[in-house]
């Protein structure tokens, strides 16, 4: 998750700390207290206080804002960050993980996921709905851990048996589904896979089906599959694996699933 964060020049810290102890000060809050928020000695906030340097609009414009953070009770830390260019940061931005950086092949796999939770939006899934969350995770490339495959953070939500919404889509968080993914690489033809529960009825769909053992590896038959079935165990319930070359594709073939149970 993104973190907001102010970026300043080294040379400016100690003037961003005398207008933010000055601000405080002139708040109410006492002299001890900003020493603790600034991890500066007393003395040296008493200092900063009783001081009537002038302090530069730009510093000082900081300066508030980070006040108004402080007052409404955020907790602020001052670190350095060494950047390697010669791009200067400055004013307010945001700190994010690497798995939050978006490039065009990640753009593309957040797009596809999102097609595909709009084509279960408002479908009614009844019984296939496992009892752990619902999920669909969809891989980079040739993904390398699970930071290069994507899933709805939290599962889908669900109301009263129906799709209806999701938490965002993130990187590196389905570990389960996105584990399974880096295990099938070269193994089964998928670039995508959704968890359902456990199904017989399927002789009328041209799908072809592979089994998973109790510690939900492949026993290797195809490359090219549409299913997988892992039979459950002691605290493990059944369920189903639904495999494709996108969220998309994982998407259409639940649907004709669904149609299928139906009749």
């Amino acid at each position: 998750m993104a973190e907001e964060a102010t970026f300043i020049n080294s040379k400016d810290t100690i003037i961003l700390k005398k207008a933010i102890a000055r601000l405080l000060y002139s708040k109410k809050i006492d002299q001890l207290k900003i020493s603790e928020i600034l991890n500066l000695s007393q003395p040296m906030v008493s200092n900063y206080c009783s001081s009537n340097d002038k302090i530069p609009d730009k510093i000082m414009n900081n300066a508030e804002k980070i006040t108004d953070k402080i007052i409404k009770g955020s907790p602020i830390t001052f670190q350095t960050c060494i950047t390697y260019s010669n791009k200067l940061l400055e004013g307010f931005l945001f700190v994010a993980d690497k798995t939050d950086l978006i490039n065009d092949e990640k753009n593309k796999i957040i797009e596809n996921l999102n097609e595909a939770f709009l084509n279960l939006k408002g479908k009614k899934l009844g019984n296939l709905i496992p009892e752990v969350k619902l999920n669909i995770a969809m891989a980079k490339n040739n993904p390398k851990n699970t930071d290069d495959i994507a899933a709805f953070l939290n599962g889908l939500i669900l109301i009263e048996d129906t799709i209806a919404g999701h938490n965002g889509i993130r990187f590196g968080k389905s570990k389960h589904l996105s584990n399974l993914l880096l295990d099938f690489q070269n193994k089964i033809v998928a670039n995508s896979i959704m968890n359902i529960a456990y199904i017989n009825k399927i002789k009328n769909l041209d799908f072809t089906v592979g089994y998973l053992t109790k510690d939900f590896k492949y026993i290797e038959t195809e490359k090219q599959l549409d299913i997988l079935l892992h039979k459950g165990d002691f605290g493990i319930e059944p369920c189903a694996y639904i495999l494709g070359k996108d969220a998309i594709d994982v998407t259409n073939k639940v649907l004709k699933i669904m149609e299928e149970i139906k009749k």
